[in-house]
C-alpha cells in the first residue's frame, strides 16, 4: 500500500522543437534503414483536437506498431538480422518521430526558409522547402519526442506497451 502522495511525471511541457538540419538527417538514416518503408504518417487536426480534448489529456503519446504479426521463425530471424544490425555492423540509433505540421495542398510547414537545402540526397526535403508558400516557414516549427519509451519516466504499463 502506497503512503507517499504519488507524483504524476507528465506535465504537458514535454517535446521540444528540433532544427531542420537534424531532422533532416535522423529521416534519411530511418530510411537507410527501411528501405521502401513508411516514412510518415498524417492525422488530421479534428481528430488530434478530439484526442487533445478529452478531460485531463495532457498530449499525445505515438506508439511504433505493425499490423502483420510474425510466426516463430519469422521473429527468429528479425532477431538474428537486429543482432547483426546492432552488434556485428553497430548500426543501431535511437528511433525518433518527428513531427511536422501540414498543408490543406499536404505540404510540410518545414521552419526557415531554405534550410536543409544542404542536405546531400534528400530530394523529398528539397521540393517541400522549395514548395512551402511564402511566410509560412518563418512560423513553423518541427518537433521531435523528448520522452521516448521505455527510458523516461511516465512510461504506461499497458497493452500497448506489452506489460500487460
Amino acid at each position: 500500500m502506497e503512503t507517499k502522495e504519488r507524483t504524476f511525471p507528465i506535465t504537458g511541457k514535454e517535446g521540444a522543437e528540433i532544427d531542420l538540419n537534424v531532422a533532416v538527417d535522423w529521416t534519411r538514416n530511418h530510411r537507410h534503414r527501411h528501405p521502401g518503408g513508411i516514412l510518415s504518417q498524417f492525422f488530421g487536426i479534428e481528430i488530434l483536437q478530439r484526442l487533445l480534448n478529452q478531460p485531463d489529456c495532457l498530449g499525445i503519446r505515438i506508439y511504433y506498431a505493425n499490423s502483420k504479426p510474425l510466426n516463430g521463425w519469422q521473429r527468429f530471424f528479425v532477431s538474428v538480422g537486429n543482432f547483426f544490425i546492432k552488434v556485428v555492423a553497430d548500426a543501431e540509433g535511437e528511433k525518433h518521430f518527428i513531427l511536422s505540421g501540414v498543408t490543406q495542398e499536404g505540404k510540410d510547414q518545414l521552419p526557415g526558409p531554405g534550410k536543409g537545402n544542404n542536405a546531400a540526397g534528400n530530394v523529398a526535403v528539397h521540393a517541400l522547402v522549395a514548395a512551402a508558400p511564402a511566410g509560412m516557414a518563418q512560423q513553423s516549427i518541427l518537433v521531435e519526442q523528448a520522452h521516448p519509451c521505455p527510458g523516461s519516466s511516465g512510461c504506461p504499463d499497458n497493452v500497448l506497451t506489452g506489460s500487460l
